[in-house]
């Protein structure tokens, strides 16, 4: 040996994994995106010899020596011709950081305007390796993965190949909801300055102001984070509806003064009654029976006054 072995062991994964699982994925990928678009070979090491204990192994580079394609079609058209002499494909890399070994790589990038990229990878999974050998008896369990990096989720050419791989789109993009959902909650109740973060982005109309109040009121009740959710979606739409208001007012008078009423807007900090009103609605409408500890300038009546005009909104 020349040189320390890699730190794993050489397996080797049949052909029939690629025709059954890769080589039809590769065919619907160019029915969307046309015969011109290519998955890129990054990746790939096979096995050619009469056995498992006398053959040697040829990679991607290897491949274009032979004149051989460097993408999914040209290995497919490779394994085709030589079918015969080729016995599976091999590890060919390993991620120490995530301790996988990579048995197939390939990718295609800026597909569309919305589609970044779209990656394939068959790899073993260190972590998976205790599964796969309770629950298979074996000591390595492949996975592939469909790794699609988009700007758009509702992409058209993205559900066309969802469709044509036979992917039930919805009920992935349902998981995915519930599971950013359940991500955020966990992280904001964590720790109040996610909160706060959380806040500001998803309701631009609230100030720094608006969700420090918010927040001091939160974190005195300790009121979980759909309280706090429902409230900055109230506080929200509170806003807006004065400042349509206003602005129909406004707009009479000059119509070039929408840009200084959406800043109006922002800076008009809501009364600390505004947001106790939207603590004991959001309550309510939550069925959380809770009794609010407010601020001892808050006056019930205000609370009242606020309570109704939330609630006719």
């Amino acid at each position: 040996m020349l040189n320390d072995p890699e730190p794993y062991e050489s397996s080797i994964a049949d052909l029939k994994i690629l025709e059954e699982e890769i080589f039809p994925i590769n065919t619907a990928f160019q029915k969307v995106f046309g015969t011109d678009k290519e998955l890129k070979l990054n990746s790939i090491r096979l096995a050619i010899g009469s056995n498992y204990n006398d053959y040697v192994s040829i990679g991607e580079n290897d491949l274009i020596k032979f004149d051989v394609k460097p993408t999914l079609s040209g290995l497919m058209n490779f394994i085709k011709e030589n079918k015969e002499s080729i016995l599976g494909f091999l590890d060919c890399e390993y991620i120490s950081e995530e301790g996988n070994v990579i048995y197939l790589n390939c990718g295609k990038k800026n597909l569309s305007e919305n589609i970044y990229s779209i990656k394939l990878l068959i790899l073993a999974s260190m972590q998976q390796r205790g599964f796969f050998l309770q629950q298979e008896h074996k000591y390595y369990g492949l996975q592939l993965y469909i790794i699609i990096e988009s700007r758009n989720a509702n992409d058209i050419k993205l559900f066309e190949l969802l469709k044509e791989l036979n992917i039930d789109w919805e009920l992935i993009f349902f998981r995915r909801k519930l599971a950013i959902h359940d991500w955020t909650e966990i992280e904001c109740e964590k720790n109040s300055e996610n909160l706060k973060s959380f806040l500001r982005a998803k309701f631009e109309t609230l100030n720094y102001f608006d969700v420090n109040n918010i927040l001091r009121l939160i974190i005195k009740n300790q009121l979980p984070f759909k309280v706090a959710n429902k409230m900055g979606s109230l506080l929200y739409r509170m806003k807006n509806e004065r400042a349509i208001r206003f602005q129909d007012k406004k707009f009479q008078e000059s119509p070039y003064q929408e840009d200084q009423i959406q800043q109006d807007e922002y800076s008009i900090t809501l009364k600390k009654a505004e947001v106790a009103a939207a603590a004991k609605l959001a309550c309510t409408y939550l069925g959380i029976k809770k009794k609010i500890k407010f601020d001892r300038d808050i006056s019930n009546d205000e609370i009242l006054k606020y309570e109704e005009e939330l609630t006719n909104m």
